[in-house]
């Protein structure tokens, strides 16, 4: 799954980091344009196939 940076509009950003359980999916960012960092919490039945 990737994320488009928040601060720089840069697309296709992979997370660093990713972390499931039952219920979410964690994934920590880091934009390799500007360096921003962010961290998103996504419903895993909002996203079953990740």
């Amino acid at each position: 799954m990737t994320d488009t940076c928040p601060n720089c509009c840069q697309r296709a950003v992979k997370p660093r980091t990713q972390r499931t359980d039952s219920k979410q999916i964690r994934s920590a960012y880091r934009c390799p344009h500007c360096g921003h960092a962010w961290i998103t919490n996504r419903l895993r039945t909002t996203y079953p196939a990740a």
